[in-house]
């Protein structure tokens, strides 16, 4: 039995090394996302009677969609506003987390062949598997500490150690949990793909099940991970057994991925793989056929995603003015200007917002040329009758699709979710709104495509700016940054519809910008090496 862990540890390690980089960024990420929260809601709500208005106008059926359950609504501290509207959005991007780390430890390096080179070596059957379940523990133990740490230090008397404590191992549970979901997903299917579509499938059936369970029965949000963690309600009751529960189910889920692991074969899932066809279709024997294929099952995700966005954000708008109406603070966040209502304020600045969210698809398939790249494959292409300039070309031109069509997806459904909600707000104003960032994704993909090109080994440096982007536009007037640092925004240019008008002269201009980026990518992209 022991040999089946032998040089786990090591491996562990190995692991650790590996990724440490990208963990780090994903603790930095959540570690902010905790900040964001915290400080918002002491800075913008330091009054009861601000608040108490905000836990009424929170007892809607979208607000409960969106956010979950009212807790504490009869004295609505800093700590129970922080747990209502924070707890689930959190809940969502640390399972997010998860599922991509232990998809990338362990059904991505059994399909790269990684784990068929570790297999040769004198270490155990369920040894990689072990070491991904240490890492994904170890990492979730950090974002416990993270969490707790930045609560305590910026939160207010509302929130007790113990309920920051709760907080942050409600959050280490969740992420625990969709790891251990994801790791019997990956015995199941013998694909990275199938692995993800898997977790995050559960993801999705529990985020609804959450949704009608706060809705309208109550007893079903305990069947729901989500739900079943919102129950221990910090800094209000702090109902510890429910995270017992989830660590149990967790622990569970853990011990049957390493029995099915022994089970089956390397490379290979339990489900049985659909039959392929005999012959490859047309659409897969040209270079934009073979890109979407493998783009298509994270382009299904990444859709649905941005729907939902679009959607939980168009059912509220109308209750914006009610809920913000005469907030000093929030008029700084959203620049507010006399004469216009709260609401198409509030507006323009989530479809900012949901057009930087929307950058992350449209990059992330560009890259997938330099991850390609890097397992080896692309120099095959290349081998080919097809040029590099085709090549990239290809991935360039889906991820500009893409990103056309994401803002048609997330401006259609707020603006669908608005008028059927019978909102004051203009369909046409919405459209016209999420379309005007689009030249601003050029250029993100510009830049995307010039790293690629010349600085392959930075091309994390445009999530880097992402992050800028986000922060100038959600926090610039708040920290009244200097007119030159919002500057080196693409998407501080673009007109905040319907406060602002459209503009040719922008949108033409910032495509101007992503063209040349492009261009210098290209030629970069052709002359240098590949790996």
């Amino acid at each position: 039995m022991a040999q089946a862990f032998a040089q786990t540890g090591r491996l562990f390690r190995f692991s650790l090394k590996k990724d440490w980089l990208k963990i780090f960024l994903w603790l930095l990420g959540a570690a902010f996302f905790v900040f964001v929260g915290v400080f918002a809601f002491v800075e913008v709500y330091g009054d009861p009677a601000e608040r108490e208005a905000m836990a009424f106008a929170m007892q809607n059926p979208a607000m409960e969609a969106l956010f979950g359950r009212a807790v504490g609504e009869n004295n609505y501290t800093i700590g129970a506003m922080y747990t209502h509207m924070m707890t689930i959005m959190t809940f969502v991007l640390l399972a997010i987390m998860s599922i991509l780390l232990v998809v990338r430890n362990t059904r991505s390096e059994e399909e790269d062949g990684i784990l068929e080179l570790i297999q040769a070596q004198p270490t155990g059957r369920v040894a990689h598997t072990t070491a991904a379940i240490l890492l994904l523990v170890t990492t979730n133990i950090l974002v416990l500490i993270i969490s707790a740490g930045v609560l305590l230090t910026f939160g207010d008397s509302s929130m007790t150690v113990e309920g920051a404590l709760l907080t942050g191992t409600i959050y280490a549970s969740l992420g625990i949990f969709f790891g251990a979901v994801t790791l019997v997903t990956a015995q199941l299917s013998s694909n990275a793909r199938g692995v993800m579509m898997l977790a995050f499938g559960v993801l999705g059936i529990s985020y609804v099940i959450r949704i009608i369970g706060d809705g309208s029965m109550p007893f079903l949000s305990w069947f729901s991970p989500l739900g079943l963690l919102y129950n221990t309600e910090p800094f209000v009751n702090n109902y510890w057994y429910p995270v017992f529960i989830s660590l149990g189910i967790s622990l569970l889920l853990i011990v049957l991925a390493l029995y099915l692991k022994q089970k089956r074969d390397m490379g290979s899932g339990l489900l049985p793989d659909r039959d392929g066809k005999r012959h490859a279709s047309a659409f897969l024997k040209n270079p934009v056929g073979f890109v979407f294929d493998l783009i298509k099952t994270p382009l299904i995700v990444w859709t649905a995603s941005m729907a939902l966005l679009g959607i939980s954000y168009g059912s509220v708008i109308g209750d914006v003015d009610s809920l913000l109406e005469g907030n000093e603070v929030v008029s700084e966040i959203i620049a507010g200007q006399e004469g216009i209502s709260m609401s198409e304020q509030f507006m323009a600045m989530i479809l900012g917002v949901l057009g930087i969210i929307s950058s992350i698809p449209a990059v992330q398939f560009l890259y997938r040329v330099h991850g390609e790249e890097k397992k080896g494959r692309l120099d095959k292409l290349i081998a080919g009758t097809h040029s590099r300039y085709v090549i990239l070309g290809t991935f360039f031109i889906l991820s500009a699709l893409i990103a056309v069509f994401m803002q048609l997806v997330t401006s259609l459904t707020f603006g669908g979710a608005a008028v059927a909600m019978d909102f004051d707000v203009d369909f046409v104003d919405v459209l016209l709104a999420g379309m005007g960032y689009v030249p601003a994704i050029f250029v993100m993909i510009g830049l995307g495509t010039l790293l690629v090109g010349w600085l392959p080994k930075l091309t994390s440096m445009a999530w880097l700016y992402l992050g800028f982007v986000f922060i100038n536009l959600y926090f610039g007037e708040l920290f009244d940054f200097p007119e030159w640092l919002s500057n080196l925004s693409a998407f501080h240019y673009v007109p905040e519809i319907p406060i602002e008008d459209w503009s040719w002269t922008v949108f033409l201009s910032l495509t101007g910008a992503a063209i040349v980026l492009s261009v210098i990518g290209f030629i970069g992209f052709r002359r240098r090496d590949i790996y």
